[in-house]
């Protein structure tokens, strides 16, 4: 084991996400994930105001490495990803079993951590990985609204897709803070 050579590898660097579209801008699941570590800070800011108890610490690792599987994977397209429940459970039994992979280099305190945290997330049982997710579509939409700004409208249906859903997502913590970020949704496209 090595710490060292963990922190070598900068792979998640180089796989892209979107890798059927056309981008103007190209997206890395790296940048992905620090978008989405910066909206769990901002959630998890609006819900310690409104009193609401959640791990920001947690959380916020939970997001810098709930796509980590990825740098094995590499970014599998989300219409395969969830064509049938049979490609769904496939593709996620397939993850479970290298998760692993991904940290092997690090002491296995670390490396369990790490592994504990991306089964959490993948679960969203917890208000803190159900974060992660609300921040992953946040993500999602502010790279959607990065590509439609300059004139790419092959974003404009993923765009309208994951904001309908994060409108109708049912978490309560959600139904709290939901209309502080996304009040002005409807005017910006």
């Amino acid at each position: 084991m090595s710490i060292f050579n963990y922190l070598l590898n900068r792979n998640l660097a180089h796989v892209r996400r979107f890798n059927n579209r056309p981008m103007t801008f190209g997206e890395s699941v790296a940048e992905h994930s620090y978008y989405v570590a910066h909206f769990v800070q901002l959630i998890c800011f609006l819900l310690e105001k409104k009193k609401i108890k959640i791990d920001s610490k947690k959380t916020i690792a939970m997001a810098l490495i709930h796509d980590s599987e990825e740098g094995f994977s590499g970014d599998i397209l989300n219409p395969f990803k969830h064509f049938n429940k049979k490609i769904a459970d496939a593709i996620h039994e397939v993850n479970k079993e290298t998760i692993h992979l991904m940290f092997e280099d690090l002491p296995k305190d670390i490396s369990g951590n790490f592994i504990g945290l991306w089964q959490e997330e993948q679960k969203r049982e917890s208000i803190e990985s159900q974060v992660v997710k609300v921040a992953d579509s946040l993500s999602l939409i502010s790279k959607c609204y990065e590509e439609i700004e300059v004139g790419n409208h092959f974003f404009h249906e993923i765009y309208k897709r994951e904001l309908k859903n994060l409108k109708n997502l049912d978490y309560s913590w959600w139904k709290k803070i939901k209309s502080q970020i996304l009040n002005k949704a409807e005017t910006v496209i």
